[in-house]
């Protein structure tokens, strides 16, 4: 036994040797070096490039690989780094594990004999610590068995002791899943519990105490086969024996972002404890929260939910997951349900409650809600449901809506066959609550039963229908019934029905009869009064359809007759005749006339219209009259129907009324429409009027690709005169040729070439204008997304202009723009007769202008130059002898200068502009000059001093500087048809009859602020006043309108009236305002040496321009007559006829200040030109009131103002000079007047 002994001894020693010697050797880095040669020689699908380091202090390999089948692993390089002092401990601490590079693949294998079940594991645990101090793993790539997973990163570490694990914060970045791709497998259908034993959880003990105290997965995208992405999933919590805790789950996701806590026990029917919340961001949901709170064991699981947000919900319950039929007991309540949910609600469910219970053998449940929306009344609904996996009863259902109710029931069955049935029956529907236009009062009944049957058909029946009740005051009554089958699922249907007829007022429908395998259906139609039931409708209807033969051969034949038909104020129709008759089957064929004359719209008025069709599939005929403006037609199209190929004929002898004249069909146009494809090929044709022509010059394919050659041959422009105002001609011919071709999903190629051969336009002016031309030419190409175009204009003894343009990518939103553009030696004289007669108009207009860059906010260089300008014309108040203009453009900047030479001084322009942003372009003008002569004939000669800053942008234009007036001459002998201004209370309408803003009319606010220095030695001249004046003005405009501040005086001044050269002693014209509103201050005077007593006598003038007060004045003060004796005499009465002469001119006075008035009352009461006025003279002077009471005549009343004698005077004119009179008062007489003057 001895030497069994030592036996033992040596080979233990032996081990101990071995694995002394195998560690000793990957301890040092010759060692690992060697480990690593004998592996891939002991495994040759194993190789591993490069390797470096020792066990204990760190090793790392490079290049590994790993290949068998189903089984492959590579990596770029795998690192492990154990620290030695731990093993004292003992304990085993990987300081760092590393991968990066590696990519695994597992293929399909032989399926493993499956190993007979084990015994659970109640407890693990590790005999030593162990901790895992620093693991990354990056750029990992996984393929198993289809299923594909990659990651940027994962960074983790965890520990072990005894039996618990600790996962510390984890980080796994960047993940891609990407499911295999599987065979779907048909889902076996829906079928009720096979068992109602309740199911047993199994009890689940987990051997290990796990602790994770955060793994975070972030960037992750899965393709399930939808891309699916997770901006970060989150968890935190610990699991051991029965219990898992989750601390906190967070997942943030496309969809929404959800929390989650609580507890669960795997025991026990699994009590636990959940709460989570979820905020949506997915469409429509959007905004929307919602909370979830569960608790109990699955026997008895208690939820609560509450949805917030647009959608408001809470649901409460009780439910027994572990039962197979799944008893419930729930109550789900709802402030507001809509629909679409992320917009404006169309349809909304307010006060919902529904409250549930039962199991799938047997629930009931209770509906309230009320319902709401645009197109639907307001509806109450409550009804009860009772039901089990087979069939679902609707029982006591109850509508309040429109004023009135509808009770009813309703069932569904689908335990064998589907099978439903409803009876539905209503009172005091008031449809006019919803719809104004049917106001009125409906009851009745409706009864609806069916089924799908055995055979695969189907059958429904309308057992009764029965409605009845008043709307828009007229009786309406629908009853009948109605059955309708193909019970086999063939096609053989049967519709059937005794009578369904629908009565309102005088109008009345009816069908009776049946579609089977012969056919006998008829639909009257006697509407004799359609405004009864549509309101919006006018005229009469009167016809039948009817329905006879066979399915195989049915045919239908119709008779319509129409009278004063209308529709709102949009269209009149005085009559319409529809007849004819209709063979579907086997071969389409029949004959149709339709008349209709007297169509009105607006824009649009047809005399008569007539349709003819006849003939079969074979052999068809269509013709079209229509005699109508601004388009009249006779058209004739013959052709023949191949229901499996196309339609194939002719448009032939047809022509055109329209509004540049008739047009006739030079040619008969082929016409092939292909049912297959769904293209149509047009043969080549021409229209002609005299000699000009519009052709398709080749047969062209309208489909979704094609090619098309147009052209117009000498098209007269005279043919447009009708277009243009009557003031104006145009002479020339117009040639034209365009070839286009086109295919989906891009821009068509097109090439065209328009030239205008030698001609002009003339507007008849004081002298004629003519702009002539010796030639236009416009070529464009559109090829390759990019537009090239060519313009040429040359005018008649005058210069060109001349365009090139090139538009590329336009099919992107960043288009390019490539364009020259020349003015070449335009002289102005041409437009000379537009400045009236003895105008001279000269100067030389150059220039070349290139766009290059974005067509949206291009860059343009060049230069426009306007020289030798010159201009002498009544119409313009500067006379220019020499001026020159010049526009310098630099890319996305320019300048303007100008030099205009005047006789009596300069005129200098200088300005820039910006539009390096188009939506916000900036332009600035200076105008300065020194003292230019101003004439407007007769009236007005000033010589002026601007210097003016014009500054502009999109939204506004601001004016800003002064003018100087040092001389000027202002001579008014009556006052210009312009001194009438528009009155303010006038209103703009556009082309739609409907009232235009100011803001619409003028989208750019225009803001002023000029000074206006008058200077010393401009004189006026104006119905009797003669003056100087002096003043300044402060002239402002903005939005609201012109303000001047400031005043005018008046010096050295006189002013004629009451026969006398009054001295102006004061004078002032104050602006606070609206330029229509000075106020005046005048006080004029006789001349002191022309009066006696030393008395000082005149006229004062206060007030507004538009009502000022005039008062005779004197000093010292006395009586009216006295001053006013004083004023025009010179010297006081001395008797008591020049008292009365004083009076009535006092009297004459005040009348002639109360004018406005009175004009103003008289026209309230409809009679023209109403004054009050004195006539006659000395001892007869009277009062007299007169005015237009008809076109022509007139009528006076006077009163004698020294004489009570009244007088009445009727005067009718006869002729323009010719007038007959009548007067009655101290004396009567008829007189004949003839009115002429002498000069």
């Amino acid at each position: 036994m001895r030497w069994i002994k030592r036996f033992v001894i040596a080979i233990v020693l032996l081990l101990v040797l071995v694995v002394a010697g195998v560690f000793a050797v990957l301890l040092t880095p010759a060692g690992v070096k060697l480990a690593v040669w004998g592996a891939q020689k002991a495994l040759p699908e194993l190789t591993i490039e490069k390797s470096s380091g020792a066990l204990l202090n760190g090793f790392a390999l490079e290049g590994v690989a790993f290949n068998m089948e189903g089984f492959s692993l590579s990596g770029k390089s795998l690192s492990l780094d154990i620290n030695s002092r731990c093993l004292s401990g003992p304990a085993l601490c990987v300081e760092s594990l590393t991968g990066d590079g590696i990519e695994v693949v597992v293929g399909e294998t032989e399926p493993s004999p499956e190993s007979p079940p084990s015994e659970p594991l109640t407890e693990i645990k590790t005999p030593i610590p162990l901790f895992l101090n620093g693991v990354t793993f990056s750029d990992i790539s996984l393929d198993i068995l289809g299923t594909k997973v990659h990651w940027e990163s994962l960074t983790t570490a965890a520990q072990m002791q005894g039996n618990t694990l600790t996962l510390k914060p984890t980080e796994w970045k960047g993940i891609k899943v990407e499911l295999a791709q599987s065979e779907e497998k048909p889902s076996d259908p829906a079928s009720s519990p096979s068992s109602d034993v309740p199911i047993e959880l199994p009890t689940v003990n987990i051997p290990l105490n796990v602790v994770i105290e955060g793994f975070a997965l972030k960037d992750a995208e899965l393709l399930l086969p939808q891309k699916q992405v997770i901006h970060e999933f989150f968890v935190k919590g610990k699991a051991g024996g029965y219990d898992i805790a989750l601390d906190e789950v967070r997942l943030d996701a496309e969809q929404g972002k959800v929390t989650l806590n609580g507890d669960i026990t795997l025991q026990d029917n699994y009590p636990l404890n959940l709460a989570a919340k979820a905020n949506v961001r997915m469409e429509p949901l959007q905004g929307h929260s919602l909370t979830l709170d569960a608790k109990g064991d699955l026997r008895d699981l208690a939820l609560n939910a509450n949805l917030k947000g647009v959608l408001q919900a809470v649901l409460s319950g009780k439910l027994d997951v572990l039962d197979p039929n799944l008893p419930f007991n729930v109550l789900l309540t709802s402030k507001n349900l809509q629909w679409p949910i992320d917009s404006k609600a169309e349809y909304t469910l307010a006060s919902t409650a529904i409250n549930a219970s039962g199991s799938l053998k047997k629930y009931s449940a209770s509906v309230k809600t009320k319902a709401s929306g645009e197109a639907i009344p307001n509806i109450d609904l409550s009804t009860k449901l009772t039901g089990d996996l087979g069939k679902v009863m609707l029982g006591d259902i109850s509508l309040k809506t429109l004023g009135g109710g509808i009770d009813g029931w309703a069932s569904v069955d689908w335990s064998k066959q589907v099978k439903w049935q409803t009876r539905l029956a209503f009172s005091d529907i008031q449809p006019g609550l919803q719809w104004p236009e049917a106001e009125g009062k409906l009851s009745g009944e409706v009864q609806n039963s069916g089924e799908l049957t055995e055979q695969g058909g189907w059958l429904v029946r309308l057992p009764e229908l029965d409605i009845e009740g008043i709307i828009r005051d007229q009786a309406l009554d629908l009853s009948g019934q109605l059955n309708a089958s193909d019970v086999k699922g063939k096609g053989d249907l049967l519709v059937e029905t005794n009578g369904l007829s629908l009565r309102h007022g005088p109008n009345q429908i009816d069908v009776s009869g049946k579609v089977d395998k012969a056919l006998a259906l008829k639909l009257n139609l006697n509407l004799p009064k359609l405004s009864a039931s549509v309101p919006q409708a006018g005229g009469s209807i009167q016809g039948n359809i009817g329905l006879s033969g066979t399915l195989e051969k049915p045919e239908a034949a119709l008779q319509i007759n129409a009278k004063a038909l209308r529709w709102e104020e949009l269209v009149t129709v005085q009559g319409v005749s529809i007849r004819g008759s209709v063979t579907p089957l086997p071969i389409i064929g029949g004959g149709l006339i339709v008349d209709v004359n007297g169509v009105k719209a607006e824009g649009v008025e047809v005399k008569s219209l007539a349709l003819r069709a006849s003939g079969d599939e074979k052999d068809q005929t269509v013709s079209l009259k229509v005699d109508g403006k601004p388009v009249g037609a006779n058209l004739s199209v013959r052709g023949s129907l191949d229901r499996e190929k196309g339609w194939k004929g002719s448009l032939y002898s047809s022509s055109l009324t329209t509004p540049v004249g008739p047009w006739k069909l030079a040619n008969d146009i082929p016409l092939d429409v292909d049912f297959t494809s769904g293209a149509v090929d047009i043969g080549a044709f021409c229209w002609m009027q005299n000699q000009s022509k519009v052709c398709l010059d080749k047969p062209a394919k309208v489909a979704d690709s094609g090619e098309a050659q147009l052209s117009i041959v000498d098209f007269n422009l005279d043919i447009v005169q009708s277009f243009l105002p009557v003031t104006t001609t145009i002479e020339g011919l117009v040639n034209a040729n365009a070839n286009v071709a086109w295919k989906p999903n891009t821009l068509p190629n097109l090439k065209a070439s328009v030239d205008l051969s030698k001609g002009k336009v003339t507007e008849q002016l004081d002298a004629p204008l003519t702009i002539g031309w010796d030639a236009v030419n416009i070529d464009a190409t559109l090829a390759n997304n990019t537009l090239n175009a060519d313009v040429l204009l040359a005018l008649t003894d005058n210069g060109k202009v001349s365009l090139n343009a090139v538009m590329g990518d336009l099919e992107s939103k960043k288009r390019t723009l490539k364009s020259t553009f020349g003015i070449d030696n335009i002289d102005l004289d041409i437009l000379a007769p537009a400045l009236g007669e003895d105008t001279t108009l000269a100067g030389m207009l150059n220039g070349k202008v290139i766009l290059n860059g974005d067509l949206d906010a291009p860059t343009a260089n060049g230069s426009i130059e306007l020289s030798g300008l010159r201009l002498q014309s009544l119409a313009a108040p500067v006379e220019v002898r020499e001026g020159q203009i010049t526009a310098l453009l630099n890319g996305t900047n320019g300048r303007i200068n100008g030099d205009i030479k005047t006789p009596d001084g300069d005129l200098v322009l200088t300005g820039q502009a910006d539009w390096k942003d188009l939506n916000a372009w900036l332009a600035s003008l200076n105008v300065k000059g020194q003292r230019l002569k101003v004439v407007v004939p007769p009236m007005v000669a000033l010589e002026v001093s601007p210097d003016m800053t014009l500054n502009a942008s999109p939204k506004s234009v601001n004016v800003n500087g002064n003018v100087s007036v040092p001389w000027g001459r202002i001579v008014v002998e009556n006052l210009p048809a312009s001194a009438v201004q528009v009155s303010s209370d006038v209103v703009i309408l556009n082309d739609d009859l409907q009232p235009v803003s100011e803001e619409a009319s003028n989208p750019i606010t225009v803001n002023a602020n000029i000074a206006v220095n008058i200077g010393d030695d401009v004189r006026l001249e104006a119905f009797g006043l003669k003056t100087n004046l002096v003043g300044k003005l402060d002239v402002a405009s903005n939005r609201k309108g012109p303000n001047i501040n400031g005043e005018i005086n008046l010096e050295e001044g006189t002013y004629r009236s009451f026969g006398q050269d009054l001295q102006i002693k004061k004078g002032q014209i104050l602006f606070n305002g609206p330029p229509e509103q000075p106020y005046l201050q005048v006080e004029a005077i006789r001349n002191p040496d022309a009066i006696e007593d030393g008395v000082e006598a005149g006229i004062r003038v206060t007030g507004p321009a538009d009502a000022p007060e005039v008062q005779v004045f004197s000093d010292p003060a006395m009586p009216q007559a006295n001053a006013l004796s004083y004023l025009t005499r010179g010297r006081n009465l001395d008797s008591e006829s020049d008292g009365n002469a004083m009076t009535s001119m006092l009297i004459g006075l005040g009348l002639s200040q109360s004018g406005k008035l009175v004009g103003q009352i008289g026209e309230a009461f409809g009679v023209q030109d109403l004054t009050v006025d004195t006539s006659g003279s000395g001892n007869d002077e009277k009062v007299e009131v007169s005015g237009y009471i008809l076109p022509g005549l007139q009528v006076k009343y006077g009163v004698g103002i020294f004489t009570s004698l009244p007088e009445f005077t009727v005067r009718y004119r006869l002729l323009s000079d010719l007038y007959v009179e009548a007067v009655s008062g101290a004396d009567n007489a008829v007189d004949l007047l003839y009115q002429f003057s002498i000069k």
